[in-house]
């Protein structure tokens, strides 16, 4: 019999797109899921959806709860969890009918822990956006995503299906982290295995003007935060890597400041840091391109 895996879902005034994502899970080939459905604080109509396919398809758990941000509802809907396998999707996001089932076999075949993929992006309209990867490092994932140098695929959480052992009590969402909330997990499950690297397009990422990343500046201090908790836990394997990739964060730090008026003063010192740590990568990085304007990714 097919093991159970959790599907945790946050959700936050997701009534635009929250149907159509819960349908891409409930349609799975792999059957044995339960869909867990945490909703945080919602102000539209969001749980009139929810309870909808709840007496559809008694595999949809549902839960509201006061709003305390998108990483302290997944650590909610982790505990309620009862699957051997743990996935997670955003609320606007997609996967194709075959993701779990393909994901779920990798893991099995490969011995590995988790497990991510390629990717498709749609916007709001649900048409294909042509975005292609760049530099793209699906290997050496903590590595890689502590660079910043990049596109590595399982910076959102969308994309990866994990052995539930592998959340152990030192794995969780930190729930002073909302944006890079992806890559701080990423970087979490990566310090403990790599995974592998599904070269199929299986998760369909929604880029639309509600997105976390295209409006939240204050991002800026919370990437301060995870790099400093990377430091301290020693997830840097080594000095010029650790140079690098805090050379190339204080660059992009420096970008995201230029084009917030709320951050600009800080520019110069996020630029100034960049030089000290690795005087050579601020020019072969190339200053002016961190300053065209956020990457819609």
């Amino acid at each position: 019999m097919e093991s159970l895996v959790s599907v945790i879902v946050p959700a936050y005034n997701a009534g635009s797109y929250i149907r159509q994502t819960l349908e891409s899970i409930l349609n799975q080939t792999y059957r044995n899921l339960e869909v867990i459905v945490m909703n945080d604080g919602s102000k539209d109509n969001s749980e009139e959806i929810i309870l909808q396919l709840q007496q559809q398809d008694p595999r949809v758990r549902y839960k509201y709860k006061p709003n305390s941000g998108v990483s302290d509802t997944r650590n909610q809907g982790l505990a309620l969890a009862r699957g051997s396998y743990i996935a997670f999707l955003d609320a606007d996001d997609l996967w194709k009918p075959d993701n779990l089932e393909k994901k779920v076999r990798a893991i099995n075949e490969t011995g590995k822990q988790w497990v991510f993929s390629d990717l498709e992006y749609i916007n709001e309209k649900n048409e294909p956006l042509k975005i292609e990867p760049v530099n793209f490092r699906p290997y050496n994932v903590l590595e890689n995503t502590l660079l910043f140098e990049g596109d590595v695929v399982p910076g959102a959480t969308s994309n990866f299906v994990a052995k539930r052992e592998l959340f152990g009590d030192d794995v969780r969402f930190d729930t002073r982290i909302s944006s890079p909330a992806d890559r701080d997990i990423v970087l979490q499950l990566g310090a403990k295995e790599d995974p592998y690297f599904l070269n199929e397009k299986l998760w369909i990422y929604r880029i639309h003007g509600q997105s976390m990343t295209a409006q939240n500046y204050k991002v800026v201090d919370e990437v301060i935060y995870m790099y400093k908790k990377a430091d301290d836990k020693k997830w840097f394997r080594s000095r010029r890597i650790r140079r690098r990739a805090l050379s190339n964060v204080n660059l992009i730090l420096a970008g995201i400041c230029y084009h917030f008026p709320q951050q600009r003063k800080r520019m110069l010192g996020f630029l100034w840091r960049s030089f000290l740590y690795s005087p050579g990568n601020v020019f072969r990085k190339k200053v002016l391109p961190m300053f065209k304007g956020p990457k819609k990714r």
